[in-house]
């Protein structure tokens, strides 16, 4: 079977961003009121925050596929852990069971390890993005993951933040969303927050910083260029 290759789940991910982006780009230009400029901010950092969810999974996917031996390994300390648990099946596994090593795994055979309800991982943060790469793929691929710079992963605990306040509207993901718009590595990128606490996602990403782009744009762009060096 043919492997999934990281360049297409990025090339797939790119293209859906850039046709998230012209839509909001002309519903932008065409809106005039704040209140329906503020409903197309969300929907679009809604979006993408969704899209990247996504993202995240096929390429932990795609690494594992192209190189399966930490799942492998994985698997094993598992099994093992849980027969160490019961040393009556442990001496059975050991006088006539055995493990067996795989060089390859089929796309079918994986998605029953990693995606077993067929349905995406929801990350709180980057910081469970990388303990998950770490998990499951070999130290070159997830060293893509573990080699962000701060920047970048506080890019992305925005997106999700955002993502999550905007999907659910409780105070517990708006307290989220502060402390993520918070960290120091956004300051010069125009989304970070200053003393005042965000009281509505959508009215502070739709703002403008110096009259340039939305923080919604400029959120969507760092966010772009953030899940691309997790491939290139």
């Amino acid at each position: 079977m043919r492997k999934i290759s990281p360049d297409g789940v990025w090339n797939d991910f790119a293209a859906q961003l850039d046709e998230q982006f012209a839509y909001y780009q002309k519903s932008w230009n065409t809106l005039a009121g704040a209140d329906d400029r503020k409903i197309a901010t969300e929907n679009y950092v809604l979006t993408i925050g969704v899209m990247f969810e996504g993202y995240v999974n096929d390429l932990i996917f795609a690494y594992a596929n192209r190189d399966c031996s930490k799942v492998m390994e994985h698997l094993e300390n598992s099994l093992r852990a849980c027969l160490h648990a019961s040393p009556k099946a442990e001496a059975a596994f050991n006088k006539f069971g055995d493990f067996q090593h795989r060089d390859h795994l089929t796309k079918a055979e994986l998605k029953e390890i990693l995606d077993p309800e067929g349905r995406n991982t929801s990350f709180p943060d980057f910081g469970a993005i990388e303990d998950r790469a770490q998990q499951w793929l070999v130290a070159a691929h997830a060293q893509r993951f573990t080699n962000m710079n701060a920047q970048q992963r506080a890019v992305v605990n925005a997106a999700i933040a955002a993502r999550n306040n905007l999907a659910h509207r409780s105070k517990s993901s708006l307290d989220r969303l502060n402390v993520a718009f918070d960290a120091g590595a956004l300051f010069p990128t125009g989304l970070k927050r200053n003393v005042n606490l965000i009281q509505q996602a959508g009215h502070y990403l739709k703002a403008r910083p110096n009259n340039g782009d939305s923080r919604a744009t400029i959120l969507g762009q760092l966010l772009r260029n953030a899940s691309e060096v997790l491939v290139h």
